[in-house]
């Protein structure tokens, strides 16, 4: 599975990591867009027998590094699948430049080798980060730096390593190369896509504790008429035990709620997750959700903010705000990208709104949604979408053929189904980047089976189950019955929006609230019309729809 980056998406957090001994400091900044690469270090195939890349860091990547760098590494998203190795010599110069001036020569003079030694590739399919100790530490003295990595492989793999990787289009971060023949200096070509560098620095901290992420729905039913459960993660960054670490949850919007959960301990460069009491969330529109610890030596980490949705039938992980352009797929390959949750009550799963993504290769191509039972067995399969351009950048509503009837307390797996192409690759699932996502989404198999945790992040993607509402929403497949043959979705609305189908000839179309005042007329005669209630207050409208023939149909519809 491979992820590209079409538009960057805003700011992404750099999570820095601690141990006890070692801070972890990951580079670049958040403002640039993430992706994979297996072509921008060691991985692992004779084709890259010998690797060469050189690079160039910005000061402000750099802004936590304490004067001394300790060690080196990097992050791959996933491994090879069999043992592949070889030597691995690392440099690094300071620089007065504020770009990349080393063009593609390679060329090491005046820097300093703060590594040369063996290189192990990770095996298997999971994320892994790979630190390499500095037999003597390098001194930082600010600024930016320059670096420079040479690999020759020993033992190599069939298969290819994938990095994370950042891009910073247009601008030039680097030059890379490889080839096959030891006896052959690799070409390098300039960049601007530069894996992910995890450099070590000492940890001075005794009093540090980081919020790592929060696990909370980005949408919440209704309909399911029970509490939901807001966890966090919390990281004690001291290098020393900690005791009694309170933190906050404080949810504010239409529905408001505070609770203090208390740590009694945390060992240094532990992680815990702490589950707060349940919050009863009953009236429509949005919340703000933040997790707090009390000021600290490094008050950068102490919170985590998230927006959501409180809605009448959608339940999902993803914020309900924002575009889901970044691809992520299987490019020629086929498979499933799922998300995991779980129904508290018995309930109906309808139907599934799945972002697009911009990816220009996904145009003509056939994706599905599904749902898959905890054993992994597919339960329900919605109608195929071959994707257009009108559906890049949108979230499509995906109708089951069968609603699906779920038990209350069971796992489910629910998500876009990629079929695979010949000679061609397509990344078609929206993401949008985010500081910390939920440990909850899948890939599988498209026959179903057994499902994978997907360890790397790589941003929130836009899957959002619809059920069966009891708060007085029409559901799609009432929709589908109707004298003018018209359907509205999605109900309740997305972002303020939904869109009526189904038209024919000339349609007036008149919205009204609840105390029966006209929000929105328009006259129409295309098969489609959006409803924009984005200005207008959460709650119950009727859309009223008359066509030539005098003959109406009038829907309910949430606006959120």
């Amino acid at each position: 599975m491979k992820k590209i980056t079409l538009a960057i998406m805003g700011a992404l957090i750099t999570l820095t990591s601690y141990g006890q001994v070692n801070t972890i400091v990951t580079v670049p900044n958040p403002n640039t867009g993430p992706g994979t690469s297996g072509l921008r270090a060691p991985n692992g195939t004779v084709a890259h027998t010998i690797m060469q890349g050189q690079y160039f860091i910005s000061a402000s990547d750099l802004s936590a590094i304490s004067p001394t760098i300790t060690s080196f590494g990097f992050a791959l998203t996933s491994g090879v699948n069999t043992a592949a190795n070889g030597t691995l010599t690392v440099y690094l110069q300071h620089t007065g430049a504020t770009s990349y001036t080393s063009g593609t020569t390679w060329n090491t003079a005046g820097m300093t080798t703060i590594y040369n030694g063996n290189y192990n590739i990770p095996v298997g399919s999971a994320a892994a980060n790979v630190d390499l100790t500095l037999p003597t530490a390098f001194n930082y003295t600010g600024g930016a730096l320059n670096i420079a990595y040479e690999y020759t492989a020993s033992v190599t793999s069939a298969s290819v390593a994938v990095y994370t990787a950042y891009t910073a289009s247009p601008t030039i971060l680097g030059a890379t190369g490889a080839s096959s023949n030891i006896a052959i200096a690799p070409v390098l070509g300039q960049t601007s896509f530069r894996p992910v560098f995890r450099f070590g620095t000492p940890n001075t901290y005794t009093n540090e504790v980081i919020v790592l992420g929060v696990n909370a729905p980005g949408k919440y039913p209704t309909t399911f008429a029970t509490p939901e459960i807001i966890t966090a993660d919390i990281k004690n960054g001291s290098n020393v035990a900690l005791t009694n670490i309170g933190v906050g949850l404080s949810v504010t919007g239409v529905n408001t709620f505070t609770n203090v959960q208390f740590i009694p301990t945390l060992a240094p460069g532990a992680i815990t997750t702490i589950t707060f009491a349940p919050i009863t969330t009953t009236v429509f529109g949005l919340n703000t959700i933040s997790v707090s610890v009390l000021p600290d030596q490094n008050n950068v980490n102490n919170n985590v903010t998230l927006t959501q949705s409180i809605t009448c039938d959608y339940l999902a992980f993803n914020p309900p705000t924002g575009t889901y352009t970044a691809g992520v797929g299987f490019g020629a390959g086929s498979g499933m990208i799922l998300s995991k949750f779980t129904s508290p009550v018995a309930s109906t799963c309808i139907a599934v709104n799945i972002g697009i993504s911009n990816d220009v290769n996904s145009v003509g191509k056939a994706v599905y949604g599904v749902l898959l039972n905890s054993a992994g067995a597919i339960v329900a399969q919605t109608n195929t979408l071959t994707i257009a351009l009108a559906n890049q950048g949108t979230k499509p509503t995906f109708i089951f053929a069968t609603p699906a009837s779920l038990t209350a307390g069971s796992n489910y797996y629910l998500g876009l189904a990629q079929t695979a192409v010949a000679g061609s690759t397509y990344y078609p699932l929206g993401a949008q980047t985010a500081p910390a996502t939920p440990n909850n989404y899948y890939t599988a198999a498209i026959t179903g089976g057994a499902t994978t945790l997907l360890t790397s992040n790589l941003g929130y993607f836009a899957i959002e189950a619809a059920f069966t509402s009891t708060c007085g929403s029409v559901s799609i497949s009432e929709l589908s019955h109707s004298s003018l043959k018209v359907a509205l979705y999605p109900n309740p609305t997305i972002n303020g929006k939904t869109t009526i189908t189904g038209l024919v000839g000339m349609n007036t179309i008149t919205v009204y609230n609840m105390l029966g005042q006209t929000v929105l007329t328009l006259n129409t005669d295309k098969e489609e019309a959006i409803i924009d209630l984005v200005n207008q207050p959460i709650g119950n409208y009727l859309v009223k729809i008359t066509d030539a023939d005098k003959a109406t149909k009038t829907i309910k519809v949430i606006n959120q």
